[in-house]
């Protein structure tokens, strides 16, 4: 997995998509979120990114819903400190409990 990369995660079929977000970032732009969860382990999500540019979707987090004491949750680093993040977070783990 390489987080921040362009990702293919809608096109596999170990990932199931659960549900979407927006976020807006201003001048009428605003970012795409979405959250895919594990076929073969029910707890484990991805979260994507898409800018809604030619470029398309990032993964931006692999995290545990139920979160885990593990130490699974990673975060692109840009997103380590992003002001966006608390929000975002909060929004996927919702879409991944209600999966």
């Amino acid at each position: 997995m390489n987080i921040g990369e362009r990702d293919t995660t809608a096109g596999s079929p170990d990932w199931v998509y659960l549900g979407e977000f927006f976020h807006d970032i201003g001048l009428g732009d605003r970012v795409r979120f979405a959250v895919y969860r594990s076929t073969a382990d029910k707890a484990l999500h991805r979260l994507t990114s898409d800018e809604q540019k030619h470029y398309g979707a990032r993964l931006i987090a692999v995290f545990t819903e139920p979160p885990s004491d593990a130490g699974t949750d990673m975060w692109h680093p840009a997103w380590e400190r992003d002001e966006m993040r608390p929000a975002t977070e909060q929004c996927a783990r919702g879409i991944a409990a209600r999966g």
